[in-house]
């Protein structure tokens, strides 16, 4: 196929000359195809002007005009794929009269026609091209404005290219036509020619990661058709002329000035990569009007050389581009999708328009607007310098594809950078100058920490306060402040005796419970540092954490080898100090100090834990502006069902305690029992609830009536929250207050928040920074991003950790230095998280650093699948992962997920659904039904449990045999409870399988009870039903029933 109308004319189907179409005609063609991404729409533009416009003249001027050029008698045949010329002179015009109407009526009548217009796709069966003229009321002598017409000029790009329209509408409003030079086309390229071109454009893209990664609101693969909207800055001759002649001393062009300050300005708001884009081209003007245009690809990467560098490459480029277009922009663009499958090739395109025909400034007519659509471009970034030498940037963009303010902050942004080139008297950018950082207004400083003296008030509560107020309730028992001051004091009295002082470890291995409470309490207010180990931790774990920590004395049930221990009894064995305050030091300086006052392992998941040195200073911040905020008091009951090695549960213990309340926590057996949770949150009364959203949406799926009606609060943080479970809890309680928490172990508790509104419909924002903290989001590159891009989440401020315990010293993996919004450098944390900046200075979670996977050489977001997917109405939840690379050498897609009604909706209906939401790179290919997600220690979705539960699923040919229990009797109650639930037995149910994981819940038990009674004649009631978790349980129960 070949890029120009050289070939020889043929004769047509009906006796006339026909020209074949070029690939650029026959793409634009493609384009009007609505099921492309981005498709659907005319490749045309369309231009108004106002003025006092000789509105007779413009029918005789239009005739003329269309004898004199062939273009605009061309026709196109869609179905055969040829133009052929007309040798009639229709003339495409239109003329509306508004002299009836009052000016301001009349032009707002026009503002009212021109989104349809500018849009609309030409019926082919005629020249595709259209003059619409207006005639207004004449106005008054006195007015300013004398215009008198408005005319609406729309041209498709099958016939005509930007530099002949600009030409054609100078020659209509004008009068005259302007002078083309007639330059003969370049002959045809030989075979050779043509090799060599395809070898050169196969090379230069080569090194292209693919699409721009710019801040689409959609993934483009997966937009339909939309319209399109135009933003416009004039930058003043005086700047523009400036701006040039810095360039030119770099010996740089015009054309590449202006397009090199475009692309340094516009890849500061990419997510991540380079920035490759169309540039549209065309050979020598011709005495004839018609679109001999193509487009050849440039790929600049902020993150190659220098500026100065990267504007001689683009030169460079260009020129060379030029000498190899026998390769047309369509063929360009096939060898890009081929490198990237499933998405647009050239989404982005900077199109210059320097130079083109334009009208004079004495006409008394000016350009009023414009709108240019391309199929499958989300951006054109158009330039050109209007009549008066201003130059004029507009970018012509997809609605669907890019925020309306995203766009104006780039052309704010390229403005600034002209000013700032021109002042500074050199064609050189500074990375970053150009950016308003307004969006970090909700940043804090450390200068605002207040302490809390959180150590301080907690001990005046167990030593000098209410004493015979409850401070725990565990199962049966509750203690007082009273009672529980006597056993900190006796283990602060113990301590010391064990040779632990201030700055000594405390490794606490023991399950939740008072003992455990009490402790902890200990050791903090006599500043030695606390290590909460879990207790069902595996043999293999617990030794690396001991060994890693280092503990001078590990408090457990048991001895452990190896390492100095003491039972809970042993410390609490003594008598309590008369005087238990003079056994600490000075508690509201230890409240504020910034020494290590304890330390957190992070999960582990992905290999070793780490080892997080917290202080005293950070968790003081944490404690009270969270009591502050949430209005907590002595007469709030806190509730504590998040694993005690896990950050939130700081909070609920010592937030609970410095605010004199009450705290409940679960008996042992019920730290994963939900029906426990809310018969502990109706019984007690609980006020505040905090947890990971994994935990809340048990204590949800196990209510079974008014149960949580106490809760005045309700806090979630740690991973996603879905917006199904707030409208819940807004159908539960409109006067909720819902609360979301971030930040990860390293930030101290949580160092991010947001009051969940009303207008909180779909994600959930992460939130702002707490008081004394700052949250910077940077690229790879360690600069700052605009709002609405996504980058690396970087903590800096009073919450940030001290850094890692590593090899028994304090290491700073991941703490680093990098510049704030005055480039002033500070210690940071740099997170595992990727997220964005709202512009009101909010901040959007996006994915973990690891979000993303390659499935078949397309870059996926796993959380969009899962944002996708999990709007289902019959899915309660589920877990996107990648897997699968082991067994095929490369990515699959795999889900998890957990149906509101079992086996509805299945793997086939739910791959149907992903077809329907998601671009086919994007569909899983492997789908596992679970009664429910695997969790991980902390209660966070287990990922690597995830992919193994897929990695089996796979090896599965055939259904799989229950495997034989070894008790006959826990088989059989395990059929009974699964019967009730209308499930089958697998291979993954056992007699130790938690009834919950299976779908239990309350409503069940009656139906449960009434089987056993009648299958195995042993009478028991729901109640007692309710407290076993498992078959095995329940084995027991009706074992010491029949004693």
């Amino acid at each position: 196929m070949r890029d120009d109308f050289s070939d020889a004319a043929q004769g047509g189907a009906f006796g006339r000359d026909e020209t074949k179409l070029t690939d650029l005609q026959q793409a634009y063609l493609l384009g009007r195809e609505r099921h492309l991404p981005l498709g659907g729409i005319a490749m045309q533009e369309f231009r108004e002007y106002r003025g006092a416009i000789d509105i007779e003249a413009l029918p005789r001027r239009l005739l003329a005009m269309v004898a004199r050029h062939p273009a605009l008698r061309t026709h196109i045949d869609a179905q055969r794929r040829v133009s052929w010329v007309s040798p009639d002179p229709a003339v495409n015009y239109d003329e509306i009269d508004l002299r009836g109407l009052p000016q301001a009526e009349a032009l707002a009548w026009i503002d009212g026609q021109r989104e349809d217009y500018a849009h609309r796709l030409f019926d082919l069966a005629r020249s595709p091209w259209n003059v619409t003229a207006f005639r207004l009321p004449e106005p008054e002598a006195d007015d300013s404005d004398q215009t008198t017409c408005v005319l609406f000029a729309r041209f498709d790009a099958l016939i005509l290219d930007g530099r002949a329209i600009a030409s054609l509408l100078v020659e209509l409003l004008g009068g005259e036509a302007p002078s083309l030079e007639a330059a003969a086309l370049p002959p045809p390229a030989d075979e050779a020619k043509r090799r060599e071109d395809a070898a050169y454009w196969a090379r230069k893209l080569q090194p292209v990661e693919g699409p721009p990664q710019l801040p689409w609101t959609k993934p483009l693969e997966a937009l339909p058709a939309s319209r399109y909207e135009r933003a416009s800055l004039a930058i003043p001759r005086e700047r523009f002329t400036t701006l040039c002649r810095l360039a030119a001393r770099e010996r740089l062009f015009k054309n590449t000035a202006v397009t090199a300050v475009i692309l340094e300005t516009l890849s500061h708001w990419l997510n991540d990569g380079a920035l490759c884009v169309g540039i549209p081209v065309a050979p020598a003007a011709s005495a004839e009007l018609a679109n001999r245009s193509s487009f050849i690809a440039v790929n600049w990467d902020a993150r190659q050389g220098s500026f100065h560098e990267r504007a001689q490459s683009l030169q460079g480029d260009v020129l060379e581009g030029l000498e190899h277009l026998s390769q047309s922009g369509v063929q360009i663009s096939r060898l890009l999708m081929n490198a990237h499958p499933g998405r647009p090739a050239l989404p982005v395109v900077v199109t210059n328009g320097l130079g083109w025909p334009k009208l004079a400034t004495e006409a008394g007519i000016r350009r009023h607007d414009g709108l240019t659509q391309t199929p499958q471009v989300a951006v054109d970034m158009r330039f050109r310098d209007d009549e008066e030498g201003n130059l004029v940037v507009e970018i012509d963009y997809a609605r669907e594809a890019i925020d309306a303010r995203s766009v104006r902050d780039i052309l704010a942004a390229l403005d600034r950078q002209v000013a700032t080139i021109c002042e500074r008297g050199a064609f050189e950018i500074v990375r970053g100058e150009m950016l308003d950082l307004g969006h970090y207004r909700l940043n804090g400083s450390e200068d605002e920490f207040a302490c809390s003296r959180f150590l301080q008030r907690i001990a005046d509560n167990l030593f000098a306060g209410e004493k015979d107020k409850i401070a725990l309730i565990s199962g049966a028992r509750r203690i007082s402040y009273r009672e529980l001051g006597a056993d900190v004091g006796k283990v602060l009295a113990a301590l010391p005796q064990r040779g632990v002082g201030k700055g000594d470890v405390v490794a606490i291995c023991l399950p939740r419970g008072p003992e455990h409470t009490a402790i902890t309490l200990a050791c903090a207010l006599s500043g030695a540092i606390w290590v909460p180990i879990d207790a069902a931790s595996p043999p293999e774990r617990l030794n690396y954490l001991l060994a890693d920590c280092r503990p001078a004395l590990v408090v457990s049930p048991a001895s452990i080898s190896g390492h100095e221990a003491a039972t809970p009894e042993a410390l609490l064995a003594g008598k309590a100090p008369a005087d238990p305050l003079a056994l600490p030091p000075a508690l509201a300086a230890l409240s504020a100090s910034d020494a290590p006052a304890y330390y957190l392992y992070t999960s582990g998941t992905t290999g070793r834990p780490k080892c997080v040195v917290l202080s005293n200073r950070a968790t003081s911040n944490v404690i009270g502006r969270t009591l502050e905020s949430w209005q907590a008091t002595a007469s709030d009951v806190f509730v504590s069902v998040t694993p005690l090695h896990h950050d939130m549960s700081v909070f609920d213990v010592f937030g609970c305690l410095t605010a004199g309340a009450t705290l409940v926590q679960p008996a042992p057996g019920e730290e994963k029992d939900a029906i426990a949770w809310n018969r502990l949150v109706a019984e007690h009364k609980v006020t505040l609830w905090c947890s990971v959203p994994a935990i809340l949406e048990m204590l949800l799926s196990c209510r079974r009536g008014d149960e949580l009606r106490s809760l005045r609060l309700i806090a979630q943080g740690g991973d996603y929250i879905k917006p199904a479970v707030i409208a819940e809890l807004r159908q539960l309680d409109p006067a909720l207050r819902l609360v979301s928490l971030g930040g990860p172990t390293e930030t101290t508790i949580w160092s991010v928040w947001h009051e969940i509104g009303p207008e909180d419909t779909g994600q959930v924002p992460y939130g702002r920074p707490l008081p004394g903290n700052r949250y910077f989001i940077l690229n790879e590159r360690g600069e700052h991003c605009p709002p609405g891009v996504v980058g690396r989440i970087h903590t800096t401020g009073v919450n940030v950790a001290l850094g890692y315990l590593q090899d028994g010293v304090l290491g700073q993996s991941d703490f680093i230095t990098v510049a704030d919004e005055a480039g002033k450098p500070v210690r940071a944390f740099r997170t595992g998280d990727r997220g964005r900046y709202r512009h009101d200075g909010n901040i959007l979670f996006a994915s973990r650093v690891d979000g993303y996977v390659k499935v078949r050489g397309v870059r996926v977001s796993l959380p969009d699948i899962e944002a996708e997917l999990g709007a289902h109405p019959d899915i309660r939840q589920l877990l996107v992962v990648d897997c699968g690379a082991e067994q095929r050498g490369e990515a699959e897609i795999g889900v998890v997920y957990v149906p509101a009604q079992a086996g509805k909706p299945s793997p086939t209906d739910l791959r149907a659904q992903a077809r329907r939401v998601l671009p086919d790179s994007h569909v899983p290919t492997r789908f596992v039904e679970v009664e429910a997600l695997p969790l991980s220690a902390n209660g966070k979705p287990d990922r690597r449990k995830a992919r193994e539960l897929l990695a089996a699923a796979a090896e599965r040919r055939e259904p799989v045999a229950a495997a034989p229990l070894a008790n006959s009797r826990s088989r059989r109650i395990l059929d009974l409870y699964l019967a009730v639930l209308g499930q089958a037995a697998s291979a993954e149910i056992d007699d130790s399988t938690d009834f919950i994981r299976l779908g239990l819940r309350p409503s069940h038990l009656k139906s449960v009870a009434s089987r056993i009674r009648d299958e195995l004649g042993t009478d028991l009631t729901p109640h007692q039903l309710l407290r076993c978790r498992n078959a095995g349980l329940v084995a027991l129960l009706l074992h010491d029933q029949e004693r």
